[in-house]
């Protein structure tokens, strides 16, 4: 997850993005009630195509339970970024007094919710994804070196009123750390302040590549313009913001 300092190529005006989900609190919920749904399941008697399609019925406690916990997350995940927010604005008067602060724009990511589809009452699941209703402001990042986007929504119903998270990843993580090096992506990087490459995780049983962990590198992910022009269906581009500093976490 990341803070970044961005400069807005419409006015010059400096932005503050950052991003930060529920963390392993998440994690824990969506493990515990996934291990209830498979149980559950197999007591119905459900042929799954994937034990990783297990559900719970919102009819059922353990269903009320889990969409109860999951909305907890979601605030957890939002109190959490709004203290790094008000963390690094403290920090960022201090270097610059008498600056002013002025819109603010905040979605979920990866999360259900009750909402009206085509008349009638569903549950969206949007994973990679956020809301991208009609007027709506929202939040599509593109790499720690690439430009991102504030977009506005269209409410288009074939995307049950959504658009991509980001731009979404080209390599995976491990493949990113074996095919990248090291001075590729300081290439990628030039221009931009960020924190040092770090070294992988001592959980991999061995390195791979350069044994720094090059996952976030501006070439593991799609290329933004690419990512925008496939869902001018779904968004309007408000503001190209321009990384000029970015701290990954």
């Amino acid at each position: 997850h990341f803070i970044e300092l961005q400069r807005a190529e419409s006015d010059g005006a400096l932005w503050l993005m950052l991003h930060s989900g529920s963390r392993n609190l998440g994690y824990r919920i969506a493990e515990y009630y996934h291990r209830q749904a498979q149980a559950l399941n197999r007591r119905m008697n459900v042929n799954l195509p994937s034990a990783d399609l297990a559900f719970l019925p919102l009819d059922d406690e353990t269903g009320q339970a889990y969409f109860r916990d999951m909305h907890f997350a979601l605030e957890y995940a939002a109190e959490n970024r709004r203290r790094m927010l008000r963390v690094t604005c403290d920090i960022l008067a201090n270097v610059l007094p008498g600056i002013e602060f002025a819109e603010f724009i905040e979605i979920h990511h990866n999360f259900a919710a009750r909402e009206q589809c085509a008349g009638q009452e569903v549950i969206v699941h949007r994973k990679g994804a956020t809301p991208a209703f009609t007027g709506m402001r929202g939040i599509i990042p593109g790499s720690m070196g690439t430009a991102s986007y504030i977009v506005e929504g269209k409410g288009n119903p074939l995307s049950l009123n959504s658009c991509s998270h980001g731009a979404g990843r080209r390599l995976g993580r491990n493949e990113a750390c074996r095919v990248l090096s090291v001075e590729a992506c300081e290439r990628a990087m030039q221009g931009v302040i960020h924190s040092p490459w770090r070294r992988q995780k001592r959980s991999r049983k061995k390195q791979i590549g350069s044994g720094l962990d090059l996952s976030e590198a501006p070439q593991a992910y799609k290329d933004i313009e690419s990512v925008l022009q496939a869902e001018s269906d779904l968004v309007t581009p408000l503001e190209r913001l321009k990384p000029l500093a970015v701290v990954k976490g």
